[in-house]
């Protein structure tokens, strides 16, 4: 019997969830992730006139890749979207930088932002198990990042790291849609453009550099004097999945 007791509230739950029929226009509440990528514009921002040679590098970041983690809420008309987008550029290692005739140090550079945003989806077109919208959305981006040189044939200075940290507004938006992939699982497939230009860095540990000692909390500057920045803008693509409860 009381094998009995644990099957029927068994039964009862499954009776329930076959009897769910999915419509996208009635579902309220959902988890959701994505990933997407894109051409990046860093490039070599995070190192270029780092000293006040005339240098050509080996490398530099040539994609932006992010992951975003957060929760939906949906109407039949509108979404708010409240996530959290973690940038990963690509890492650089073993980035020689060359004056003409010599390569004259070795750099590993390494570069990420967190990002809390809010976004707000308008529907254009759904049926009971598609969608297509517009997004709308505005968050704040923290920077770090952390260049650590080895010194090949540089009179005068020995191998050091650099790091920085700032801040920088971001905004966006994306052209996407959503349809049914199974139970109450559906995928999400966008076209975007972000906005999110990092131009108040600063020291974030005391080092000596190219151009001298630096102390935590001074601005970050390249050998010319002018501010470094780091510039995420640009297109992408996402592929993401969401989870109605």
């Amino acid at each position: 019997m009381k094998t009995v007791y644990w099957i029927l509230p068994f039964l009862l739950f499954l009776s329930h969830a076959q009897a769910r029929v999915f419509n996208i226009n009635s579902e309220k509440f959902a988890g959701y992730f994505l990933v997407t990528g894109g051409p990046s514009a860093l490039k070599t921002q995070a190192f270029l006139d780092e000293d006040s040679l005339a240098n050509t590098y080996s490398k530099e970041v040539t994609v932006n890749t992010t992951g975003e983690f957060g929760f939906l809420y949906s109407t039949p008309r509108v979404s708010l979207r409240f996530g959290f987008e973690i940038f990963k550029p690509t890492l650089l290692k073993d980035v020689v930088a060359n004056n003409g005739s010599t390569d004259i140090y070795s750099l590993k550079s390494d570069v990420t932002a967190y990002a809390p945003k809010l976004g707000l989806e308008i529907h254009l077109h759904s049926t009971n198990t598609y969608r297509s919208f517009i997004q709308a959305y505005v968050g704040t981006g923290s920077v770090s990042y952390k260049n650590d040189y080895t010194i090949l044939s540089y009179p005068g200075q020995s191998d050091h790291t650099v790091e920085g940290k700032g801040s920088a507004t971001l905004y966006g938006g994306t052209l996407g849609v959503e349809s049914h992939l199974t139970d109450t699982t559906t995928y999400i497939f966008e076209f975007g453009y972000r906005q999110m230009k990092v131009e108040n860095l600063k020291y974030s540990r005391d080092t000596t550099t190219f151009s001298g000692a630096k102390t935590a909390g001074d601005p970050v500057l390249d050998a010319s004097g002018n501010p470094r920045v780091l510039d995420f803008t640009g297109g992408y693509i996402s592929l993401g999945f969401r989870f109605y409860l």
